[in-house]
């Protein structure tokens, strides 16, 4: 090989040594991916329901899981069950044994058996909700919000459309909670829970147990706290088809690798849903610093591309050139 090839093969090396540095550690590849996913957003991007969800919202269309079935059988839930009484019934059996033993990050079928061996992190929980939501009739989509960035560092919850109050409701599933309005005990959207948090003194809200699981916090004012350092950084997952998702033949091979990886060849297959992030005006450096981020792995990913490419070139050259091991 000329000094050419070597230079080439040097260059592809610095462009992986960028991508490896961020993303390692993992919850850094977190921030990668929704660089990726990130579409521009404002207020009305929230604002809707069941009947009026944007054409680009990735809906589930893949049939009811039976394993997810049957549990929604074993719960009793059926069609006259209400939307709110069906949605806690669901986190409830998903926290009743939870500990904390560490995220799964399987499909979806492992992720619920090791969920109920006490497994699993935030996100665990969230899509195994939505899966049990889709089977139960009921619609759910997911927020999560980030404590570095847009990182991994953070949390995940969910939101079920309430067909009876004509509302979202806002539900913490790994920390077995939801907010009521203290005065009047009506549940809270997660926006509306989100704007209480803005006042720093008495918000008037009081964090209900979703069933008879562990609490997340003994401490409530440490919960408070906790959903205040991510204030800014709140996002909407843009799809709720965890199954179509799961169902996914490479991404599913890919994530017995790593979930990193899985997640990646999810968002190159388009199967991942994309992220709206919540605008505010302090989140404005952020959301750019974020855009620039993006910006700048295209630029990787594309001199990747065609660094990769002229080695094929040379290689097929040098293979087949007058010293080459094709030469007669």
């Amino acid at each position: 090989m000329n000094a050419w090839t070597w230079a080439n093969i040097a260059v592809i090396g610095l462009l992986c040594s960028w991508i490896a540095l961020h993303s390692y550690p993992p919850i850094r590849a977190v921030r990668l991916r929704n660089a990726l996913l990130l579409r521009p957003s404002g207020p009305a991007d929230f604002a809707w329901g069941p009947s009026t969800a944007p054409a680009d919202f990735a809906l589930e269309t893949c049939a009811p899981h039976p394993v997810f079935s049957d549990t929604v059988r074993t719960l009793g839930i059926s069609s006259n069950t209400s939307d709110w009484d069906a949605a806690l019934r669901l986190a409830e059996h998903l926290t009743k044994n939870a500990g904390d033993r560490g995220p799964i990050q399987a499909d979806l079928q492992t992720t619920y058996r090791r969920l109920q061996q006490g497994h699993g992190y935030c996100a665990d929980f969230t899509k195994v909700f939505l899966a049990l939501a889709h089977s139960s009739g009921l619609f759910a989509r997911q927020w999560a919000f980030s404590f570095d960035g847009f990182g991994g560092h953070g949390h995940a919850l969910v939101e079920v459309f309430d067909r009876q109050r004509g509302k979202w409701l806002l539900l913490d599933v790994f920390n077995n909670f939801h907010a009521v309005d203290a005065a009047s005990g009506e549940p809270l959207s997660a926006l509306a829970f989100r704007e209480r948090l803005l006042d720093a003194h008495d918000i008037g809200v009081k964090l209900m147990k979703n069933g008879a699981g562990r609490p997340g916090w003994s401490d409530l004012s440490k919960a408070f706290d906790y959903y205040r350092r991510g204030l800014d950084q709140w996002y909407l997952l843009w799809g709720n088809a965890v199954l179509s998702y799961d169902a996914q033949p490479l991404v599913r091979r890919a994530s017995r690798f790593s979930g990193a990886i899985g997640q990646f060849v999810a968002v190159a297959m388009r199967v991942h849903p994309t992220i709206r992030i919540l605008p505010t005006t302090s989140n404005r450096t952020l959301v750019a610093q974020l855009v620039a981020l993006r910006a700048r792995l295209w630029l990787v990913l594309v001199l990747l591309l065609v660094a990769c490419i002229l080695l094929a070139a040379q290689l097929a050259i040098s293979l087949t050139g007058p010293h080459g091991a094709g030469t007669p």
